[in-house]
């Protein structure tokens, strides 16, 4: 994955110690290797098949970067949300 995305080296300020190194998505989103549902590998699958999305969508981070960076926000993709509909029972 690293390859894919330029190698290992920060994209933000150019620190190359592999110890300190993530794939983090641009969005924010957490790309992480514990142990919640699926595994770190899997939530990469759609990356690894298709490189340009990769490239679009994850970057290579140091933890300093990585800490302070703010997140983009994801683009609309059309989909409209529909207001909740208000509760009789619990009214607020």
């Amino acid at each position: 994955m690293f390859e894919i995305l330029g190698g290992k080296i920060c994209s933000n300020c150019g620190f190359r110690d592999e110890r300190a190194l993530r794939i983090s998505s641009i969005y924010g989103d957490t790309l992480d290797d514990s142990n919640k549902r699926g595994t770190f590998a899997s939530s990469l699958g759609k990356y690894i098949s298709d490189h340009k999305t990769a490239r679009d969508e994850l970057r290579v981070l140091c933890l300093n970067c990585n800490q302070i960076r703010e997140p983009l926000s994801k683009p609309n993709t059309g989909r409209i949300r529909k207001k909740p509909k208000k509760s009789k029972y619990f009214p607020r």
